[in-house]
């Protein structure tokens, strides 16, 4: 006779897991491309973060002609949120995970705008 409780709360399925199921990394990614990954999105964290930072201290620098530093930083940070729209679709599964090259496009994208607001905010 089977338990009552088991089905309620395993939602009537069996739980079959193994190691290829397990919780800590995407069983479509090994653990060498997810710290790869984990690397990009790092090294452009902390390119948006100079350059945002960068931008507001010369758009508080420069007065009323500051608003342009602004408006550098606020660019670039759209660009942020259309990459983490981006990640949010492929978990979600409404991408499918081949599309995946096209994150580390707009990271890249990102990357270089990050670069050419540090080299205008010191022109």
């Amino acid at each position: 006779m089977a338990d009552d409780k088991t089905s309620l709360l395993g939602g009537g399925q069996q739980s079959t897991s193994s190691d290829s199921d397990a919780l800590y990394h995407d069983s479509s990614q090994s653990p060498t491309m997810r710290r790869i990954q984990i690397g990009f999105v790092g090294l452009i964290v902390i390119m948006v973060l100079i350059s945002v930072s960068l931008s507001i201290y010369q758009g508080i620098d420069q007065g009323k002609e500051g608003a342009l530093y602004f408006l550098l930083g606020l660019s670039l940070m759209g660009l942020v949120i259309v990459e983490i729209c981006l990640i949010m679709f492929i978990r979600k599964g409404d991408l499918p995970k081949g599309k995946q090259w096209f994150l580390y496009f707009v990271g890249f994208c990102i990357f270089l705008e990050a670069i050419f607001t540090d080299v205008l905010v010191f022109q």
